[in-house]
């Protein structure tokens, strides 16, 4: 009777990793994407009552195919994204912006200074 017991509890054990990890590849699918050298040529702020911020981009490169960003509460600390979004475009200096998504410039989620 444990020997049976026991090898149930292996079972139900594998098939818990294995739906664990299958739940986990399919969130991770989405592909990342750094677009850098951004200039932010227009408009840097507050984009709604949300606290999303908003960013107007202009890249040579432009690997992401964005021409403007969005960083939201859900992806990133929005209060620090806009200090470092307006201190560079004060300074003039380009930015890189990387998304969680290559397909969705809504989902902005890291900003450094070039």
């Amino acid at each position: 009777m444990t020997l049976i017991k026991g090898y149930m509890m292996k079972k139900m054990m594998k098939l818990s990793l294995l739906l664990a990890c299958t739940v986990y590849s399919q969130a991770s699918l989405a592909e990342i994407c750094s677009q850098n050298y951004n200039e932010l040529p227009g408009l840097v702020g507050l984009d709604s009552a949300s606290g999303n911020i908003y960013a107007t981009t202009r890249s040579n490169t432009n690997e992401c195919s964005c021409s403007e960003v969005r960083f939201t509460k859900e992806n990133t600390d929005t209060d620090t994204a806009l200090s470092i979004l307006l201190a560079a475009k004060m300074a003039n200096k380009k930015v890189r912006v990387d998304l969680k998504d290559k397909n969705d410039c809504n989902t902005a989620y890291r900003v450094y200074v070039h």
